[in-house]
């Protein structure tokens, strides 16, 4: 699978497809992706194995729809606390206002809490199981050397230094990044003045209540998460004059958790000090190398969205990669990581900024005019059900990247609602009667989903996979075609806006909506996709060689 080259030079060169570094949750979910995809990844990390503190403690719906999708959730669920909300109190711990996820629509809860070192360790078994991964430990990545069509990188492990040439480079190596330090990549943004005292506990005796906790005291805030199985997180601000080490000592912590519950030291799983940034990359591409997780982006946790950020990102980009590597999407399908990604970014960015502000303030007049604005909010229906319904935390949207201006040729309700959105995963029957995840359905690439005019026939799923390899091997010689189709019921409504219209979706393989087609329109349609993707303007099926719009 990996194969070594003698060189002019003599060096010995390992040659992969993808050199990931960084095996924390992101390049681990990486590395799983792109091997889901069919191409070869070595995964390196400089310590010796996955991380067993406490860190990112949020999931949303869409990660864990890609934890579905490497197939870990049977074994992570159980060790969440699942379907979970938020409680502000203001600086009298008056509750000013209970927000919750709306209506999930992805297959998942719409958001959950987690523990980060059982996620890695389930990442991690994951990439074992599957033979296209070389995991490196104890593999620092020094030096990397781009090439027009490929990238040599040095890395550093006991054996001293090796070269590895790949295809491409993902650096998923944290917030501190050295890949984005040597590529000399700005990031633009702030520094948090205010520092907090981060608290991971074990054993707490009972059920929690499913909400976070937010105590805008105006004193010393203080957030509360809880999580399964005896797991809870607390953070204090820090005040003026405080030492870190004063402040992390066992006694320490024991008296600021005491107002909420009574611990031991035994019972202190973790406790820090952090400052958090509000920063981004200025450009997510150098060459061969693309920058993914906090080496992209980093944001306060107030939002509880960085880690999802990160998820987002290698969904996004596995693919893209990969059908760069298969050779059936073009360098400028790379290029729609960024469009697509960065903007989506810098407003959970600035999101978490500004919860942070209303979470952290402790100027007596400016809390109380926040406590009856937001008490207030309860006479504005719509302003309280935005509030309510976390609908201030905004899901991806691409109007620009691999999508297909569908507008004009389609009902307009379609194209609106559906086109640069997330398809939605309801359960669906098959014609076995079986129910499954539409995902299930969907397969690992791209898809179309046809509505048939009848709104009371059945709507069939269109897989479209890569063919034309006999080996496995990532040659360049594949190409994209129709290679089955599956009559689908009972979505629950997860699609009224195109039941009955005639419309075919075109589903990305990191189910995105690419693009809402009817039979006018359809080879117009796969055209301009094909400017990413070539095939699919070339688009068969498999077996009568046919073209895919008939």
């Amino acid at each position: 699978m990996f194969q070594k080259r003698n060189f002019d030079r003599m060096d010995t060169i390992t040659e992969t497809d993808v050199l990931v570094i960084g095996a924390g949750p992101i390049g681990l979910a990486a590395a799983n992706l792109l091997a889901d995809q069919g191409v070869n990844v070595m995964l390196v990390e400089r310590h010796a194995g996955t991380s067993d503190e406490p860190r990112a403690i949020s999931v949303t719906d869409e990660t864990l729809r890609v934890m579905q999708q490497i197939g870990i959730m049977d074994r992570l669920a159980p060790e969440m606390l699942m379907d979970t909300g938020a409680r502000y109190f203001g600086r009298k711990e008056q509750l000013l206002a209970e927000v919750y996820p709306a209506s999930p629509r992805l297959g998942q809860p719409g958001k959950s809490q987690f523990d980060q070192p059982v996620m890695e360790s389930l990442l991690l078994d994951a990439a074992r199981d599957r033979p296209r991964i070389d995991i490196r430990f104890n593999t620092e990545a020094f030096r990397i050397t781009d090439g027009p069509t490929y990238a040599d990188t040095v890395l550093i492990d006991d054996g001293g230094k090796h070269t590895v040439r790949s295809k491409w480079v993902v650096a998923c190596d944290g917030g501190r990044s050295p890949v984005r330090s040597q590529l000399g990549i700005p990031m633009e943004g702030s520094t948090q003045t205010q520092k907090w005292i981060v608290v991971d506990t074990i054993n707490s005796p009972s059920e929690p209540e499913r909400f976070s906790e937010f105590h805008c005291n105006g004193t010393r805030p203080v957030v509360v998460v809880p999580g399964a199985k005896g797991r809870r997180r607390y953070e204090f601000m820090l005040l003026p004059g405080e030492e870190a080490a004063e402040v992390t000592s066992p006694e320490a912590i024991i008296r600021l958790i005491a107002p909420f519950q009574a611990i031991t030291a035994a019972d202190i799983r973790r406790a820090a000090v952090y400052v958090a940034h509000q920063r981004v990359a200025l450009t997510y591409r150098v060459g061969r190398v693309l920058l993914a997780g906090d080496a992209a982006h980093m944001m306060p946790p107030f939002a509880g969205q960085a880690l999802n950020a990160g998820i987002r990102d290698v969904a996004n980009l596995a693919w893209k990669i990969a059908a760069n590597v298969h050779g059936t999407g073009t360098d400028a399908l790379v290029n729609t990581y960024q469009a697509e990604r960065r903007p989506h970014a810098v407003d959970m960015v600035r999101l978490s900024h500004r919860i942070g502000k209303v979470v952290m303030n402790v100027n007596p007049v400016l809390t109380a005019i926040r406590d009856a604005a937001i008490t207030a909010s309860g006479i504005v229906p719509s302003a309280k059900g935005w509030l309510a319904g976390m609908k201030f935390l905004k899901q991806p949207y691409f109007t620009d990247g691999c999508v297909a201006d569908s507008s004009t040729a389609v009902p307009k309700g379609a194209a609106a609602a559906l086109v640069g959105r997330s398809l939605a995963q309801p359960q669906v029957t098959l014609p076995t009667g079986d129910a499954v995840p539409l995902d299930t359905v969907l397969g690992t690439g791209w898809a179309l989903l046809y509505f048939p005019y009848d709104r009371r026939a059945p709507f069939e799923v269109r897989r479209v996979d890569t063919v034309g390899s006999s080996t496995g091997e990532t040659d360049g010689g594949a190409r994209l075609a129709l290679t089955g189709a599956t009559p689908v019921t009972g979505a629950s409504g997860a699609f009224a806006t195109v039941e009955g219209s005639g419309v075919t979706l075109v589903v990305r393989p990191d189910r995105y909506v690419a693009a809402a087609m009817t039979p006018a329109n359809a080879q117009a349609t796969l055209e301009a996709l094909g400017a990413y993707v070539p095939e699919l303007a070339r688009l068969q099926h498999a077996k009568t060689g046919l073209p895919a719009t008939r």
